[in-house]
């Protein structure tokens, strides 16, 4: 089948991030060409202190690069106002990360609902409908009104997935989602990640340090010493 060139979601070019201190200059990222298209599972690799971290802050418009641009469907970021960032990481970008980040005391269904408080225009009902739909998405509508301290660490995951995606954002990204889990957990998210993918069109970006993993994505992306190393397609997309 002939590849299709999908467009970008999301384009890096020429960034550079530095981190300083009145006597300390720490380069986390040197000339980062990066660009996620549509559709796309991409992994993230490389050792510990490389810039991982760091490039899916920006990937997230969590943090902001010292040189360099972010284009966000072709548009700048630069461009868009607080408010409008804050509005776009709500609405287009969900976050997984290796610590699941619950609420402890609040039910599942309702740790899920968190991200739609700040959405206008939802009613209860709505965000409920919306709750449920995500948690059937991971399988655990027989666990909604559980707290998270009653749940298994892959299960707090699929919570975690499930609350990243209610919003029905444009990309995924998910920092070392099965770090905290065992080889069995680990698989029932990578399993989950690749439904969302495949079935459901969610282009993800995921950071692991696991090559099993990494080889089942369509692309990875090997960062040392804040450089792009290699970026290399492990299979075609359709």
């Amino acid at each position: 089948m002939t590849s299709i060139q999908q467009p970008s979601i999301i384009a890096l070019s020429g960034v550079e991030k530095m981190y300083r201190t009145d006597k300390l200059e720490t380069q986390a990222l040197a000339n980062i060409n990066v660009s996620i298209a549509a559709g796309e599972f991409v992994s993230i690799m490389g050792p510990s202190g490389s810039g991982k971290s760091t490039l899916l802050n920006i990937l997230g418009l969590l943090d902001v690069p010292t040189s360099g641009s972010v284009a966000l469907h072709g548009k700048n970021v630069e461009s868009f106002k607080d408010n409008e960032l804050a509005q776009i990481r709500n609405q287009e970008i969900g976050f997984v990360f290796q610590s699941f980040h619950l609420v402890n005391d609040v039910r599942v269904v309702d740790n899920v609902e968190l991200p739609l408080l700040y959405r206008k225009g939802l009613t209860g009902s709505e965000r409920r409908r919306m709750a449920l739909e995500a948690l059937e998405m991971v399988g655990l509508t027989s666990r909604t009104k559980h707290f998270p301290s009653q749940l298994s660490g892959g299960q707090q995951q699929r919570v975690a997935i499930a609350r990243a995606i209610v919003g029905k954002p444009r990309l995924l990204l998910a920092d070392e989602p099965t770090g905290n889990l065992g080889s069995k957990m680990g698989d029932e998210i990578m399993h989950i990640l690749h439904a969302l993918n495949a079935e459901h069109g969610a282009t993800i970006a995921m950071v692991t340090h696991d090559e099993r993993l990494a080889a089942a994505t369509d692309r990875t992306i090997r960062i040392f010493d804040g450089h792009v190393v290699s970026s290399v397609a492990l299979r075609q997309m359709a």
